[in-house]
């Protein structure tokens, strides 16, 4: 038992943590114009990285 085991009475109450609300952990996203989809966005995107990937090499 070291000295500040001694000293600790127990009265400290542990630290309570909330959680971000919900909204905060969620990014809105833009409005998409018509007949432009989302999934359609990433795969040009992933696209684009592979193409530079295989530039680069």
């Amino acid at each position: 038992m070291t000295t500040s085991d001694a000293a600790d009475t127990g009265d400290r109450q542990p630290a309570v943590t909330t959680p971000p609300p919900v909204e905060a952990l969620v990014r809105p996203m833009p409005r998409l114009g018509r007949g432009i989809v989302w999934s359609d966005i990433v795969a040009e995107i992933e696209r684009d990285h592979r193409a530079r990937m295989r530039d680069a090499a």
